[in-house]
């Protein structure tokens, strides 16, 4: 009967483990998807900024 339990909290942990991975992952692409998003506005900003007639 304990080694079911033990199992069971063993398998708890690894899919614990495996999801804050997953989530951690999930976070970072999420930051470097952002940041090249933020860059490109940037440079289009500075495009249109250059090519206005109004400026």
């Amino acid at each position: 009967m304990e080694i079911k339990t033990l199992s069971k909290v063993v398998t708890a942990c690894v899919v614990a483990g495996v999801l804050s991975g997953l989530l951690l992952a999930n976070i970072t692409f999420y930051e470097v998807l952002m940041a090249q998003l933020s860059q490109w506005a940037d440079t289009q900003s500075l495009v249109a900024w250059n090519n206005s007639p109004h400026y």
